[in-house]
């Protein structure tokens, strides 16, 4: 199987990052992981608008618990969950780290 990457474009308040996330070789719909991704990011902007006051650590914790919750609910063997999220993640921080950065009010 070729090597796939999922382009995504991550807007914040300061601009925006161009990303190219590589997709997990088991991934079967890129598209569905693209729309989860921006689903998951704009509910977590909005809860933290309707919040207020919400530290980044709040965020970062409560994903952690949901991706904890969600891990436990695949039907494969704990040790090889763990090794692919952390896999996963690893490509993924890298993916970002990479990314360029249009600052904002260019195009």
């Amino acid at each position: 199987m070729p090597t796939e990457y999922l382009p995504f474009t991550a807007v914040h308040t300061g601009g925006a990052r161009e990303i190219n996330f590589l997709l997990h070789e088991q991934t079967v719909n890129a598209g569905h992981v693209g729309a989860m991704l921006e689903a998951l990011l704009e509910s977590i902007s909005e809860e933290v608008q309707l919040r207020g006051n919400v530290s980044d650590g709040d965020v970062l914790q409560a994903m952690c618990m949901a991706l904890a919750i969600r891990m436990h609910l695949v039907e494969a063997a704990p040790d090889a969950v763990r090794a692919m999220v952390a896999a996963t993640l690893e490509q993924a921080d890298d993916a970002v780290a990479e990314s360029v950065v249009q600052p904002a009010g260019r195009a």
